[in-house]
């Protein structure tokens, strides 16, 4: 027979309960750390995961839920409670307006909230990543201990005792804790410069090309998926072409507000032009600080080979997902200077100038 609905949607209740507990705390935590200068830290995006993992060590002690092997569900729970924040901060970030034109259409409170919830997704991506990583390793060294022990001779299960999971859960912590101080000190930090490059072939002279560099407009072409959800350029407020001492100021909006960033030709040689970032206060200058942007430009047959190159520093940790992450995002930023100088070269000139 089967249940009453009601039985129902309160043992449904029972099972999300901690994970609503858990959920809202490590956000509520996170967003505290978000307002001190552990911002772009580990303590801002790996801690979290320790609310989480405390939470559900408190009420699997409360249920008297402490048999061998407790670690294992802790660990899998946790790794749910992570997967749902993901899901729920993506699913705010897809229905919420991008970019934001806070200041006339929706307002500052507005505008602060939405950048909120970007900044909360991308945490919960990070928190989510630490957890996979975790009930692996958990995955792995308990399936290692079962096979020790079926080969000698002994019946398996995730290490036997509460001490394996109490060293586990330990571990788990230690673990966090060392991760969480990536970004506090010089030491503690990884490289933080890096660079991104993107090559096109160009069906038209080195001349023409520099023509079209040395005039910024918005491609014609639709913008890869991950740019869109980062603040992107609306408009080129200055732009004085490429000759040496050249001036291009760009404003950029996002959900994270609005700003510029200011660059000039410091270097200018027959193949090559380097835009040095003379000022950033655009949203993307919390993540990251962009040092120069350098177009080189090649005789290569009839043709001309185009070089974007963008150097700039890392400004978030943890390195192990915040290098990979904004190496891609970089990449595809240059790819589409790169490819919107070869569209605009290509086609047809006016008047033998530039557009």
């Amino acid at each position: 027979m089967k249940a009453p609905m009601h039985q129902t949607a309160t043992s449904t209740l029972r099972m999300l309960l901690p994970h609503v507990i858990a959920g809202s705390l490590a956000l509520y935590y996170a967003w505290r750390i978000s307002n001190t200068d552990y911002v772009t830290t580990g303590v801002q995006f790996v801690s979290p995961l320790a609310v989480i993992l405390l939470v559900h060590l408190l009420w699997i002690t409360a249920k008297s839920e402490l048999a061998p092997g407790f670690a294992k569900r802790m660990f899998g729970r946790s790794l749910e409670t992570a997967v749902g924040i993901i899901a729920l901060t993506t699913l705010a970030v897809v229905l919420a307006p991008m970019p934001v034109e806070a200041a006339g259409e929706f307002g500052d409170i507005i505008g602060m909230v939405l950048g909120t919830i970007a900044c909360l997704a991308v945490l919960a991506l990070v928190v989510g990543a630490a957890a996979m990583v975790l009930y692996a390793g958990v995955w792995v060294i308990t399936s290692a201990f079962d096979l020790v022990k079926r080969w000698l001779g002994r019946p398996p299960g995730a290490g036997g005792s509460q001490l394996f999971d109490a060293s586990a859960i330990a571990f788990a912590f230690l673990a966090i804790g060392a991760a969480s101080l990536e970004g506090l000190a010089g030491a503690l930090s990884f490289a933080a410069p890096d660079r991104a490059a993107s090559t096109v072939m160009i069906a038209a002279s080195p001349a023409r090309v520099w023509q079209e560099v040395g005039t910024a407009t918005s491609p014609s072409f639709p913008l890869p998926l991950m740019l869109k959800s980062i603040p992107q350029p609306v408009e080129i407020v200055t732009d004085e072409g490429a000759a040496l001492g050249a001036r291009r100021i760009v404003r950029f909006k996002g959900r994270e507000g609005e700003g510029n960033l200011s660059l000039q030709v410091t270097r200018r040689t027959d193949t090559d032009a380097v835009f040095e970032a003379m000022s950033d206060e655009s949203p993307i200058a919390m993540w990251v600080q962009q040092k120069s942007l350098t177009f080189r430009v090649e005789a290569d047959g009839t043709g001309s080979r185009l070089t974007v190159v963008s150097d700039y520093d890392r400004l978030l940790s943890p390195a192990w997902f915040f290098r990979p992450y904004i190496r891609v995002a970089a990449y595809l930023a240059a790819d589409v200077l790169a490819r919107d100088t070869k569209y605009r070269a290509e086609g047809p000139a006016k008047n033998g100038t530039t557009r």
